[in-house]
């Protein structure tokens, strides 16, 4: 290609999905813990609290949001992490983010059945 009609490429995509599911990663899944590890087992949230507000629809894109997007960036970082060790795996970024496409719409049908 030419400087005046460069290659386009699906790396802006792939960054934002592995940002978000880093961003999401590192600022909520402290809180499932302090929630499902340590304050569920100590009888301080009900289990019938957790199901309600999975069942509404904030619930719900929450339940999306937190199981797709880390998803997403753990994928990219074993993708860029075989390649960091010289192991390239033939069309390893079609297998990597074709499993994190696949599983992300499981969670999509999952989530709606719920």
């Amino acid at each position: 290609m030419d400087k005046q009609n460069p290659a386009r490429s699906n790396e802006p995509a792939v960054w934002l999905l592995f940002g978000a599911g880093g961003a999401i990663s590192a600022v909520f899944f402290p809180v499932l813990v302090l929630i499902l590890g340590f304050l569920l087992p100590f009888g301080l949230v009900t289990p019938d609290n957790i199901i309600a507000f999975s069942q509404t629809w904030i619930g719900k894109l929450a339940i999306l949001a937190l199981l797709i997007f880390p998803m997403w960036c753990g994928m990219h970082r074993v993708h860029l992490g075989l390649h960091d060790f010289k192991i390239h795996v033939p069309a390893g970024g079609w297998i990597f983010y074709g499993l994190s496409a696949l599983y992300s719409v499981l969670v999509i049908f999952a989530v709606i059945n719920l």
